[in-house]
């Protein structure tokens, strides 16, 4: 099993044990991130920074608790009311909050407390020997840490932490001692607990700025160098979501390579796959892809029925009453008392499978996908988005190509202005929707009829048009939100190419895709006709579309996203 697929397969266990034990089933964790509803939210507490790949399964387990019952347990506005904005300060008051959430977990879910005790543990044996004690401030909030635990949840730290923290102890007890004792009484409520955790952090910062500043930023740099703490306020911010930027899009324009350039945009243009070609044609065309998807002999219902199970999240819809296992249904209890023999005094959960889910397809429209391949693209993707839409699960469908060869009108104005060095992006982009999110298969096989004539497909300048289609998901409500690029190789554009460098284009595609997967929000994959397209996607398959579709082909979107390989986490 390669590490990529381990990581994703730990994080989607963590990812269910966070949504089960918080009750929030809009949580998603991913890339060591917390998301709700798709917005990231910072963890800033350094004894739940993880790595998944090499640290252990129990300390991934305990911090999988941890933050549930952060969820579950904290009121986030309240939070943010109280949090002071000094760095130290909010980083201390971050901490005792997490610890307050750790220590109410009930005293009956003893493998959540052994969970979290083991990861914590870790992170101590971790932070002694890779250097978070030994510059002064990384004491302080280590110290910090392991006294408001032990004060928090009535136990002693173990003799090398101890010997390891008495100093500071004594140091702080006078300034912080009163509220310290103090947090036990109050940690069932959470406003009481932040006017002394308020207080703490605000001594400790004043400690750390007794330091010096220079000393002070110094020490926070090589601690942040070496992943020991979390990163600065104003990295995190962009990850908030706060009440100004309620209803933004996220904008994945403005987040990738700024050497990548547009010479003109006047030409650009978006156009849907009705206005491409006549209604003649594209009937016409519309029964030759019916013809098409006949010959294929698949059973769209039964694919659908696998894509259900693929995408849906099961959710509770009631109860069966009367089982003779499960919850005990207390509106029956007294008939044990009339009828001793009697049983069906249980109830059990009602579950049914639901989609919460978008996916998007990015088709490339270019020429070289001409040789036949576009019509085993345009087969697939229609039997797709009807046992898609069959699921409960909303579809685009999307492609891309320029207005022009070799440069079309841009490249006129550009030798019109004098052939600039270095110009950019040398063709007008052309995107077309053969299929919105908002529009059924019915009423838009017309328009994805227009895939089987290829009059229309030229280049592929495949970065921006990942990036088109990447905001248009990010716009969608749905929860999960999944995106695959089918395309038959790098992109190409011959005058960019000509009067830029020959990778111009292939840089800016992996820096877009880098920028997609590091964001979090989109699932984003690849579909490779006949040539391998892992040298620009993390995930990605290689499908051979010639001929009749065989059955790898109507596995691709299970391949890619499936969530049924297991391995031992619980």
């Amino acid at each position: 099993m390669s590490e990529e697929v381990r990581r994703r397969l730990i994080e989607r266990h963590c990812a269910a044990t966070i949504r089960a034990l918080s009750q929030t089933p809009e949580a998603e964790y991913r890339r060591q991130r917390l998301f709700l509803s798709g917005k990231g939210v910072p963890l800033i507490v350094p004894h739940l920074a993880v790595d998944v790949i090499h640290d252990s399964l129990a300390r991934n387990r305990g911090v999988a608790d941890s933050i549930a019952l952060r969820l579950l347990h904290s009121d986030s506005q309240m939070h943010r009311d109280n949090q002071p904005k000094d760095g130290v300060a909010r980083l201390v008051f971050e901490i005792l909050e997490q610890l307050r959430c750790e220590s109410i977990a009930p005293d009956s879910l003893t493998g959540i407390h052994i969970n979290m005790d083991e990861a914590f543990n870790q992170w101590c044996r971790e932070s002694r020997g890779n250097g978070l004690v030994e510059n002064e401030l990384g004491l302080l909030i280590y110290s910090i840490t392991q006294i408001a635990r032990s004060k928090l949840n009535n136990t002693m730290p173990d003799e090398e932490v101890e010997g390891l923290i008495e100093s500071v102890r004594f140091r702080l007890g006078p300034v912080i001692g009163d509220d310290l004792a103090m947090l036990y009484s109050a940690r069932f409520d959470q406003k009481q607990f932040a006017i002394y955790a308020l207080d703490i952090a605000k001594a400790i910062n004043e400690i750390a700025k007794a330091l010096g500043s220079d000393v002070m930023d110094k020490h926070l740099s090589a601690l942040r160098s070496r992943n020991l703490l979390p990163p600065a306020n104003e990295q995190d911010e962009k990850y908030v979501e706060s009440e100004s930027a309620q209803g933004e899009i996220y904008d994945f324009d403005t987040i990738v390579d700024e050497g990548y350039r547009v010479y003109c945009r006047e030409f650009d243009k978006q156009i849907n796959g009705f206005d491409l070609y006549r209604l003649e044609q594209r009937q016409d065309l519309r029964v030759r892809l019916d013809q098409l998807v006949s010959a294929q002999a698949i059973s769209v219902s039964r694919l659908a029925q696998r894509l259900k199970y693929l995408f849906a999240v099961s959710h509770q819809s009631g109860w069966h009453e009367g089982e003779e296992e499960g919850y005990i249904d207390g509106r029956r209890l007294s008939q044990i008392v009339s009828q001793p023999g009697y049983t069906r005094v249980f109830k059990q959960e009602q579950n049914v499978l639901r989609c919460d889910t978008a996916v998007s397809f990015l088709i490339d429209n270019s020429g070289s996908m001409k040789r036949q391949r576009f019509e085993a693209v345009a087969v697939l993707v229609d039997i797709y988005s009807r046992a898609l839409e069959l699921a409960g699960v909303t579809t685009e469908i999307l492609g891309f190509t320029t207005g022009g060869w070799s440069g079309g009108e841009s490249v006129k104005l550009w030798r019109k202005d004098g052939c600039p060095e270095e110009p950019g992006r040398l063709n007008e982009q052309m995107h077309i929707v053969y299929k919105n999110a908002e529009t059924s298969w019915r009423r838009s096989r017309f328009s994805i009829s227009s895939l089987l004539n290829p009059i229309h497909f030229k280049e592929g300048l495949d970065g921006e048009a990942l990036q088109w289609a990447a905001n248009r998901l990010a716009q969608r409500p749905e929860r999960r939100k999944c995106l695959v690029m089918i395309s038959d190789g790098a992109p190409m554009e011959t005058a960019t190419s000509n009067y830029n460098g020959e990778y111009y284009l292939e840089s800016h595609l992996k820096n877009v895709v880098a920028a997609i997967e590091r964001s979090g929000l989109i699932e984003l994959r690849a579909i490779g006709i006949a040539l391998d397209m892992e040298e620009f996607f993390r995930e990605a398959i290689t499908l051979d579309l010639t001929g009749t579709l065989g059955n790898r082909a109507f596995r691709a979107l299970e391949l890619l996203f499936s969530n049924s390989r297991e391995i031992g986490l619980h």
